[in-house]
């Protein structure tokens, strides 16, 4: 299993991280909308899943 991380994504607002490779499986962490300038939560799908 090797943890896969970027320094280029926001920081964990946990203890996760953000995906695991494993057998040729990747298993990445789940996406909250927030804003990483503001902390904000767009409004809107579409501004949500940009």
């Amino acid at each position: 299993m090797r943890e896969i991380a970027t320094p280029n994504a926001p920081a964990a607002v946990g203890p996760y991280s953000q995906a695991y490779e494993h057998n040729g499986m990747l298993f990445a962490s789940g996406q909250i909308p927030v804003d990483p300038k503001t902390g904000a939560f767009p409004e809107g799908i579409r501004a949500q899943a940009k």
